[in-house]
Order: C-alpha cells, then structure tokens, then sequence
C-alpha cells in the first residue's frame, strides 16, 4: 500500500513493503528525485531499508548462540509489510515486530519503526529499534536509496558521468573501508583534494565500494550542465555506501550504521553473528535511533 505525505514544497510516497520510499517530488512539477523503474512503475525501485543485517552472510547463513540461521542479503526488513502506527500530512510513523517467521532469521523479541517527516524540501528518515528482549541485542541497520541519476526527465540529454559527489569534508581515496573497484581507480575520478568523486559507471563495473564515514556528514549529488541537486545529511554512520548497475540512471548514496561484510568474505567472522565487527548491541529495553535527511 502506498502512503503520502507532503509539505508545503514536497510529496513523499513510502510503500508500506519494507518501508520503501517510492516518489519525492517538488510538489508544482513531475521530477522524482527517488529511482523507480522505468518498464515497470509498480516494481521495487530497490530502496527499501536493511535491517538487521548489513551485506551478506555466507551461504546465507550465520550461527548465534550454536545454532544456524538463514537471513538473505540486507536482512528481512526489505520484504516485511510495514504496520502504519501514526499518519498525519507530513509525517507517517510505520512499524515492524518480532513474529514466528523472523524468530526464525534473527532470535530476538523487537520493534523496528520507520518515521518519514518532511518540511520544506528536506526528508527526514528516523529508525528506532526496540529491544523487547530480556537479553541484549545485536544487529545493523542502513538506508539504501535510489536517486535518479540523471535527475528528471532528461529533456537535456544528460549523462550519468554528468554527475559528481560534492562531500563536505575530504573523502579520498584511502578512506575506503571496502571495494569491489581498484583503489586506483576511485582515485583517478577523485579530485586532489578529495572532496570531489566524478561519477563513471566504470567504478561500479563489479559493484559498490563504501568509504569510512569519519567525520563527513554531508554529501551532495550535482551535475556540471544542470541546477537540480540532491544532497544528503547523516550523523552517526560508520560508512557510506555508494553503488550503481552500470548503465541503469541511478546512484545509491547509503547511510550504513554497524557491521559491514568482509571483502574477501571470511566465513569465520562474517558467518559467526557475535564476531562481525561493528556490531551495534542494544541492551534490554533500550531504544537505538539514528536520523539522515534527504533535500532537493
């Protein structure tokens, strides 16, 4: 089911399906600044939220506790439909608990809540996990949106390589924690002073890479022949995740928060749950949150 809410400048639509955000429009024109696919405007765009796992496990497996689990890629958050717990014109507060089916991926009594608020041009995205358990908890937790890229359109023929990422702080190159594209490469489409990444789908030809967040916490999408911006705002997260399919008009600009896959994968580690570094733990009937903020 899809919910909107606007602002005085801006629709949101959110897919109560992972909590998947699906249209973020200036309100007086038809530009999506969020991806959706083109052959098929009911299909996930691919921006719905992972929860509680971050990457992969191997084989898709993990073990807690001596026993073994299955949780595909980004957790289980991106398929669970999304109860709708508070609405009103700029805000919806959607929520997901503990049930038989995720007992059986991930052993723990919780609460997942989503709100999307938005005033102005800016989108706010808030997660909050709810240990309900007697015991503590651990877990990750990201967004993982589309952007169109281009943005719009297209009625001015642009490219995807148009586009640059403008970071508040320095992010060169040696501040990548993991990627599938050479070092040197991210460094040849990187400026000097490392506040530029000009984009090229040659960086994502065997997938993403994700810088380490230090203390960066701004980073906007611009083009060289167009105004039309995105820019994102995030406190907290310990990567940054950028990713393309080469050739599809989008870029994934993702606020990640916790432990990430190996590269290469190490089983031992990346298939113990305890052992994945950056694990974030929640003690028993606390709240964790974290916020980033989307303006166009």
């Amino acid at each position: 089911m899809k919910v909107e809410i606007s602002s005085n400048q801006v629709i949101f639509c959110v897919e109560t399906i992972g909590a998947e955000p699906w249209i973020l429009r200036p309100i007086n024109e038809e530009t999506n600044y969020i991806w959706r696919p083109s052959n098929d405007p009911e299909k996930s765009g691919g921006t719905a939220i992972c929860f509680p796992l971050l990457g992969a496990v191997p084989n898709g497996k993990y073990t807690l506790n001596g026993k073994e689990y299955k949780m595909e890629m980004h957790g289980f958050a991106q398929h669970s439909n999304f109860d709708i717990i508070e609405q009103n014109e700029n805000t919806v507060l959607m929520e997901i608990k503990d049930s038989p089916d995720s007992y059986s991926q991930f052993p723990y009594a919780f609460r997942f809540q989503v709100l999307y608020s938005v005033e102005n041009r800016t989108l706010k995205t808030e997660y909050r996990i709810i240990n309900n358990d007697t015991k503590e908890m651990f877990f990750s937790v990201g967004g993982h949106p589309r952007f169109s890229c281009p943005i719009g359109n297209n009625e001015k023929g642009l490219r995807f390589s148009d586009y640059f990422l403008e970071f508040e702080k320095p992010h060169p190159p040696q501040s990548v924690a993991k990627s599938f594209c050479p070092l040197e490469t991210i460094k040849q489409f990187s400026s000097i002073d490392g506040r530029i990444l000009h984009l090229d789908y040659i960086l994502f030809e065997k997938g993403s890479f994700c810088y380490s967040r230090s203390d960066n916490r701004k980073v906007t999408l611009k083009c060289v022949k167009d105004s039309r911006s995105i820019t994102m705002r995030s406190e907290g997260n310990a990567f940054l995740t950028i990713w393309n399919s080469p050739g599809e008009p989008f870029l994934a600009v993702e606020p990640w928060y916790g432990s990430i896959s190996s590269l290469p994968v190490n089983p031992i580690i990346d298939g113990d749950w305890m052992a994945r570094q950056g694990n974030l733990c929640l003690g028993s009937g606390n709240t964790y949150t974290v916020v980033y903020y989307i303006t166009i």
